[in-house]
């Protein structure tokens, strides 16, 4: 699954790497490319940690407890654990994607959580050891607090609308009724390296969004409004992908501008239909040889989309040589943004040689 490099959400699947998509869509006087790249993780795992084995650390240590926290709340015990059951599942199918890790759930619910928003005590060492051992892998990720809170409310507001058409209609004003929720997940998880006994992760992250529906009543309104189970499974995907990206490179989509043609250079052209069939080796030639004849300001184009090109074809270093020319020779004010993307892929692309052991 790829992800945008700016949204972090999932876009689309198993993509080979350096695939290009074009989008149909102008911006200027560019065109939009995107293009998939692998994107370091957050967090860096011991270079030889292959396999995660996922825990959920979540069962209550005390069940007669947490009935009565439902009973005081009007929360049912099994909401929770669907939720995080969901969380955990969302974690393992992110990191199918990973081209570092394979990740296994560990078949056993631990005991782990409490009443209180503090982590609980870390699991002994030696039960680390035996699950790694008893899965095959190197880091045991683990669950270790989990909560979700739905809080609806409901109302009326005044709102207008034209009815009529022509020199009839008028404005009138009516009643919407309206019932919104709000829905708050929280996740603790922590990541044990039993090889060196040490907890490489530690983290609480929290979720939240909003809901809203409306209907001819407050009671139809709350009727058509997402209910707390699944508003929570959502929030707990979306912390539970989200956390596979901090934890693993990933595959994500970022986008790229080209300037598509000029009046007075052909090359934009020429070089712009080699790379919608994917020939970014002519598309660079047709680019780099068309600043020979150019005037500045499309030099400076040719030089940016040159610049694009061999990004695309992974040489980074020849890329950003391209846009700071495209920048400082030329003037082109697109470069000086893309100069700095460049300087940060480079940086990004050395961390993930390093996560990947290469």
């Amino acid at each position: 699954m790829f992800r945008n490099e700016f949204t972090l959400r999932p876009v689309f699947r198993q993509l080979p790497v350096f695939a290009i998509l074009f989008w149909l869509v102008s911006c200027g006087p560019a065109r939009q490319v995107s293009l998939q790249i692998t994107k370091p993780a957050a967090i860096t795992f011991p270079s030889d940690s292959k396999g995660l084995v996922l825990v959920d650390r979540t069962k209550p240590d005390n069940n007669a407890v947490n009935i009565l926290e439902g009973i005081v709340t009007g929360e049912m015990p099994a909401e929770d654990r669907i939720a995080a059951q969901e969380a955990m599942n969302s974690l393992k199918n992110e990191l199918a994607n990973s081209p570092r890790f394979t990740a296994k759930m560990h078949p056993n619910r631990l005991i782990g959580n409490s009443l209180t928003a503090e982590f609980p005590q870390a699991l002994d060492w030696g039960q680390v050891q035996r699950i790694c051992n008893e899965e095959k892998s190197d880091v045991l990720v683990s669950l270790e607090l989990f909560d979700t809170d739905f809080i609806v409310t409901n109302g009326n507001r005044i709102k207008k609308k034209t009815e009529g058409t022509g020199p009839g209609a008028k404005e009138v004003e009516y009643t919407e009724y309206y019932a919104q929720g709000l829905g708050n997940v929280k996740m603790g998880i922590r990541a044990y390296h039993p090889k060196t006994k040490t907890i490489l992760d530690q983290q609480l992250f929290t979720e939240t969004k909003t809901w809203e529906a409306v209907g001819k009543n407050v009671t139809d309104a709350v009727a058509l409004l997402i209910n707390k189970v699944e508003a929570t499974r959502q929030l707990a995907r979306m912390l539970g992908a989200d956390y596979a990206y901090k934890i693993s490179p990933m595959p994500v989509r970022v986008s790229r501008s080209l300037y598509g043609k000029s009046k007075h250079s052909p090359a934009l052209a020429a070089g712009r239909r080699y790379s919608e069939v994917n020939q970014w080796i002519e598309a660079v030639d047709a680019w780099k040889n068309g600043i020979k004849i150019a005037d500045e300001k499309d030099a400076g184009k040719l030089a940016y989309n040159t610049a694009v090109g061999y990004e695309v074809l992974g040489d980074f270093d020849q890329a950003l040589q391209w846009a700071r020319d495209a920048y400082t020779r030329f003037g082109n004010s697109f470069a000086q943004e893309y100069v700095q993307i460049l300087e940060r892929r480079i940086q990004e692309e050395s961390l993930l040689k390093m996560q990947m052991g290469k």
